[in-house]
């Protein structure tokens, strides 16, 4: 969901915050411009000698409802949280879970081989791992003496 930036609301919000809120202090309970909020699952990137890896963290998510596809040198990302049907908003008093779709793109190195890459999904946590290419491994070069 896209939602067009107004600077002048932004102002109007923050000159009024200080009348409302003297010292920035706001109920726990104010969940201003929540409509805006998008989403996105966060994620560690990391690399060793051999692979790159992504975490995406993505608890109560259903192996499921993820999707992961590369283009060319792209990682795609893709899935859904699925809000709890049985929950009602009635009685809350912070909800700052997010639901619905999201999507992360991820541009590879080129110094990967996405063709072998594998994931796996453990205790909400997805790890993709993508190898590198032997040409892009370090490897040591003696040196001859004379």
């Amino acid at each position: 969901m896209l939602v067009k930036w107004n600077p002048y609301t932004e102002l109007e919000r923050t000159v009024n915050g200080f009348f409302n809120h003297p010292f920035g202090l706001r109920p726990v309970w104010d969940d201003r411009n929540s409509e805006a909020l998008v989403w996105q699952p966060p994620v560690n990137v990391y690399e060793d000698k051999d692979h790159v890896a992504i975490e995406a963290q993505l608890p109560g998510i259903d192996p499921k409802d993820i999707e992961l596809s590369v283009k060319e040198q792209t990682l795609e990302l893709r899935g859904e949280r699925k809000a709890e049907s049985e929950k009602t908003e009635d009685g809350y008093h912070v909800r700052e879970a997010r639901y619905g779709n999201f999507s992360r793109s991820f541009v590879l190195p080129s110094t990967v081989n996405p063709d072998e890459a594998k994931a796996t999904y453990d205790k909400g946590v997805l790890t993709i791992t993508i190898p590198k290419q032997e040409k892009a491994k370090p490897r040591t070069i003696q040196i001859e003496a004379k």
